[in-house]
């Protein structure tokens, strides 16, 4: 059980220390703990979520997408732009967006989260889809152990 509170925690404060790769953490637990891997994957997911809440909520109350954008330089503030204008297009394209980042991390999941809360996206939308997102993008990661030969690299 300390396995899953250990991902949590981990995934958590890598949401807010970006330098600290929550993907090779899980893929150590996994290859290296009998958690099976649904529930590392899940417990990664959820603090990762909590942690990037930090950064929506930034975007919520303290940035707008105006003053983002003059922050922003170059080619960025075409990008912001342009998904912008396509989120306020479609209903669904805030989720959309999120979701695709979550899972691929493209475009970057940090900055997505903070354009989120900009666009004020409710939170508990944002929450749900990142957790999905996340959730499977840390599921193919700890599957990666079990599909490798049993004898390579020692494991």
């Amino acid at each position: 059980m300390w396995e899953l509170a250990a991902a949590f925690g981990y995934c958590a404060l890598s949401a807010v220390v970006m330098v600290l790769p929550a993907e090779l953490y899980l893929l150590g637990a996994a290859a290296w703990t009998d958690v099976p891997g649904i529930w590392l994957a899940l417990a990664g997911a959820v603090g990762q979520v909590a942690g990037k809440m930090l950064s929506y909520l930034v975007g919520r109350g303290v940035l707008s997408t105006e003053r983002l954008r003059t922050r922003t330089q170059g080619r960025w503030v075409q990008r912001m732009t342009r998904v912008e204008d396509w989120c306020s297009e479609h209903g669904w394209g805030p989720a959309a967006v999120t979701f695709v980042s979550a899972f691929s991390g493209l475009p970057p999941y940090a900055l997505v989260a903070v354009l989120a809360g900009a666009l004020r996206m409710p939170w508990w939308l944002f929450a749900a889809v990142s957790v999905l997102g996340r959730f499977l993008r840390f599921w193919a990661v700890v599957t990666i152990p079990h599909l490798l030969p049993g004898t390579l690299f020692g494991l």
